[in-house]
C-alpha cells in the first residue's frame, strides 16, 4: 500500500504570531520553517480500480520511509488585516520484496504538497490577547510512481496523481503572558464539497521568545480530511507534535 500523504501539513495560522497586531500602515512579517512529527491513520486508495485500505502509521513508520520533508508558514500583517501562507512538499519511498511466481518487487514512491493561502482580519482585541477570523483556500497535491520488477526481469511502470483545492474558514488567536512566553491557537473547517467533502483542523501551543527577531514554537496539530473522486481516497487523520523556529522582521 502507498505510503501517500503520510506528513502533511496545512495552515496553522496561529503558529509564531507573537505580538500584537502591528499599527496600521507598517507591516509585520513572520516566518516559521517547521516539523511536523504526525501519525496517519484512515483510508487511502490511489490506483483506480483498487479498493482503498486501511492504515494506522506512526511517526517512526513514516520515518522510515521519508526521503524529504520541507514545511514553511509565514504571515503579513499591517493594522488589524492579515495575509497567511503554509505550504509543505514531501516524498517517501516504500519497497516490498515480494518473490512470487510473477512479481518479485514493488516500489512506491509518493510525493505530497499542499499549500494554503487565507486573508484574516482581527476581530477581538483585549489585554494580552487578540483573535483573528479569516478564510482562503488549501489546494492539495498527490503523486505516486509505481515500480514493479516482474520474476522474467522486466521493470512496469505505473503514475497516478490527484489534485483539488478546498475553501477554508477559521479563527486564530494569541495570548501573551508575562515575559517571553505567548500562547498561540487555531481552528479551521473546509471543504464542503467543493474539493474534499469535509476537513477541520486544529493547532494549539506556546511560544518562547530569544529576542524580539526570534522565537522558539511549540505544540499539537491534528488534520482531518475527507476526499473521495474518481477511484482516489484520501480520508485519513493526522496528528503529532509540531516545532518550529520563527524569525520576524
Amino acid at each position: 500500500m502507498t505510503v501517500l500523504g503520510r506528513s502533511l501539513c496545512s495552515a496553522c495560522a496561529g503558529l509564531a504570531v507573537l505580538l500584537p497586531a502591528a499599527a496600521a500602515g507598517a507591516w509585520e512579517y513572520n516566518i516559521t520553517p517547521y516539523a511536523w512529527m504526525s501519525g496517519l491513520e484512515g483510508d487511502l486508495g490511489t490506483v483506480p480500480g483498487f479498493p482503498a485500505q486501511s492504515v494506522d502509521l506512526s511517526f517512526g513508520d513514516i520515518w522510515d520511509d521519508l526521503d524529504y520533508g520541507v514545511f514553511l508558514f509565514g504571515s503579513a500583517r499591517n493594522g488589524p488585516w492579515v495575509f497567511y501562507l503554509d505550504s509543505s512538499a514531501v516524498q517517501t519511498t516504500s519497497k516490498e520484496t515480494v518473490n512470487g511466481p510473477n512479481v518479485k518487487s514493488v516500489e512506491i514512491e509518493s510525493r505530497t504538497a499542499n499549500i494554503a493561502l487565507a486573508l484574516g482580519r482581527t476581530v477581538v482585541v483585549g489585554p494580552g490577547y487578540d483573535v483573528d477570523v479569516f478564510g482562503g483556500v488549501r489546494h492539495w497535491s498527490l503523486d505516486n510512481d509505481y515500480k514493479v520488477r516482474a520474476a522474467d526481469g522486466t521493470t512496469h511502470r505505473k503514475s497516478t496523481d490527484a489534485d483539488w483545492t478546498d475553501p477554508i474558514i477559521g479563527l486564530a488567536g494569541r495570548y501573551r503572558f508575562e515575559g517571553r512566553w505567548s500562547a498561540f491557537g487555531s481552528a479551521d473547517i473546509g471543504g464542503f464539497g467543493v474539493g474534499s467533502d469535509f476537513q477541520w483542523s486544529f493547532t494549539a501551543g506556546v511560544n518562547y521568545a530569544f529576542n524580539d527577531l526570534a522565537s522558539l514554537s511549540v505544540g499539537w496539530r491534528q488534520i482531518d480530511v475527507d476526499y473521495d473522486d474518481d477511484g482516489t481516497v484520501f480520508d485519513v487523520t493526522q496528528s503529532g507534535p509540531i516545532v518550529g523556529l520563527s524569525f520576524k522582521f
